[in-house]
């Protein structure tokens, strides 16, 4: 069997004209169940005769070295014997090679679907048992059987479309290449005539490997030269003109989408990157150790280089541990735009806005789940004063929360004053009501919680702050939420994928791989909304929360709109 490889034409040039029929060349791995081209006219799977015109003229035109076509369901000797364009290329002294899966190859990817194509014989042929015994009452065996039916014809079609196109384009593509390399001279020109389908495909496929591509779509009108009596066919036949002229289609090259990193820390973060391609970004490219002074160049220097349509194609994301610095970098990045050189601009200091969003979501989602009241009438409390605690802390505060940031540090000597000095930050740079504690002792700890409602663990990673006892102290319901994935975790007792699982009796617990796959999926759909957006749009934090809200709402209706039907027991 052929081993499937793409690979360049080394010391040629390539050209190939992609010609598109008039149908698409009937192919399978699996028969259909319902064939339309079975009950179809044998002529609609044949090229027309002013198609093999306009061929004879494109030979004429480019002298071509050689030609292909897909085999599709035809074997070999139908493909010389019963094809017209076999006998219009080779009239032309032009050898038509035929290109698509290897034989083996096919059987191989056949063999996939095999068991599921048995199963369905099996199921189609229980249906048809059942019917023709024709009772009036409900068949749960009837119900249960189509809906298996329904799923494994779905299997084998899709299965069956992935061979097709991702698979067979590939083999097509590969026939041309090999064939292009037979022929000793440099410049070669093809011309491959394709299925409808299969053409941006291919074209897609050969252009990923240097070869450059026409693509000639023919447009068949029929006329007629003057009136005819439509009862009198001939008549009619007679007045008829089959009219066919080309449209080429110029390769159009999609400006790309521009991810614009700019990282305030000394490496640029791979999480951010590798985030920004899966979201469909084409160029991520990233900046590192970027400073105030170095924001606005970069800004400029990137938006002056792209028209209107290549400007909504770009995008800035800021980044960085440090959220005062990120900020900074920022605000120079929002200023240096101005209409019509504005677009969208997302900032995520290592993502702490994305991360504490999801936590505050998933706690208020949490509260609501249980019946637990509101979370903007609860005392919350966050253990961390990292960029991920301060930022939960300005959204608890905008909720209308009391809300208490704890250092836990106890090698932070200048706790007091530390903690005072960041409430008043947070009160006059973001409007925050928010309360200052040092916490560094046990005793402290317990004295907090105490007060607490809600507390959101959000320390530095392998630290624990709070253990069993000072839960097992508490006599107040509670909810508490934890970022830490490293062990040890933030809270003892609790659960990775803890989602409001009761770890001691009135202490209601999230995990933060629960945070962490919401906080995914939330950093995944700000990058696409700021890829789509065909206005400039801001990213942070307030954006992040609602947008995680929306989210969660999502996955809950997804969940109630679930159903689960099982077959009847048998009766005893």
């Amino acid at each position: 069997m052929k081993v499937l490889e793409i690979s360049p034409l080394e010391g040629k040039k390539l050209r190939v004209i992609i010609v598109e029929k008039e149908y698409s060349e009937p192919f399978w791995i699996a028969e259909p169940l319902y064939d339309k081209s079975k009950n179809s006219f044998p002529s609609a799977f044949k090229p027309s005769i002013a198609f093999c015109e306009f061929v004879k003229r494109i030979i004429n035109e480019v002298k071509p070295d050689f030609a292909t076509e897909e085999i599709g369901n035809r074997t070999l000797n139908e493909f010389a014997e019963n094809n017209i364009l076999y006998k219009v290329f080779k009239e032309n002294n032009v050898q038509l090679f035929p290109v698509d899966i290897d034989e083996r190859a096919r059987e191989s990817l056949a063999s996939l679907i095999d068991e599921k194509k048995r199963l369905r014989d099996e199921v189609i042929k229980a249906l048809e048992e059942i019917s023709s015994e024709k009772k009036e009452e409900y068949n749960f065996e009837e119900e249960f059987l189509t809906a298996y039916l329904q799923q494994l014809q779905q299997e084998i079609e899709e299965t069956e479309r992935e061979i097709k196109f991702s698979v067979r384009e590939r083999w097509i593509a590969m026939g041309i290449l090999e064939n292009a390399r037979k022929i000793d001279k440099r410049e070669i020109t093809c011309i491959h005539i394709s299925s409808p389908e299969h053409v941006n495909g291919v074209k897609r496929i050969l252009e990923s490997v240097d070869v450059e591509v026409d693509v000639i779509k023919p447009e068949k009108k029929v006329v007629f030269t003057e009136k005819a009596p439509s009862s009198d066919l001939r008549e009619l036949l007679r007045s008829m003109q089959i009219q066919i002229k080309p449209v080429i289609k110029k390769s159009t090259e999609e400006l790309p989408y521009i991810l614009f990193l700019l990282d305030t820390d000394e490496k640029a973060s791979p999480f951010d990157i590798c985030m920004a391609y899966d979201a469909g970004f084409n160029i991520v490219v990233p900046y590192e150790n970027v400073s105030v002074k170095d924001a606005k160049k970069i800004v400029q220097d990137a938006i002056f280089s792209r028209d209107p349509k290549g400007i909504k194609r770009t995008c800035f994301f800021i980044g960085g541990k440090d959220m005062e610095k990120a900020e900074e970098v920022f605000k120079v990045v929002q200023e240096s735009m101005f209409p019509p050189f504005k677009t969208s601009i997302i900032i995520d200091p290592a993502g702490a806005y994305t991360t504490a969003a999801a936590m505050v979501a998933k706690v208020e989602d949490g509260l609501a789940r249980l019946n637990l009241g509101r979370l903007n009438d609860k005392r919350c409390v966050i253990f961390g004063t990292g960029a991920v605690g301060r930022t939960a802390a300005i959204l608890l505060s905008r909720l209308g929360c009391e809300v208490t940031i704890v250092s836990p540090n106890p090698q932070r000597a200048d706790g007091e004053e530390y903690v005072t000095g960041l409430s008043n930050l947070l009160r006059a740079k973001y409007g925050a009501d928010v309360k200052g504690v040092f916490a560094p002792t046990k005793e402290r700890k317990i004295e907090v919680i105490e007060k607490a409602d809600v507390i959101f663990c959000a320390a530095g990673a392998g630290i624990q702050v709070i253990n069993k006892d000072m839960l097992n102290a508490t006599k107040i319901i509670k909810v508490i939420a934890d970022v830490n994935a490293v062990p040890p975790l933030g809270v003892e007792g609790i659960k990775l994928d803890d989602d409001m699982r009761e770890i001691v009796p009135g202490v209601f617990a999230i995990g933060a791989l629960s945070i962490g796959r919401l906080k995914y999926k939330l950093q995944q759909e700000i990058l696409r909304e700021a890829r789509n957006s065909e206005k400039p749009m801001v990213f942070e934090y307030n954006h992040a929360f609602l947008l995680a809200k929306n989210i969660l709402k999502g996955d809950m209706f997804s969940k109630k709109l679930a159903v689960t039907l099982r077959y009847p027991s048998k009766k005893t």
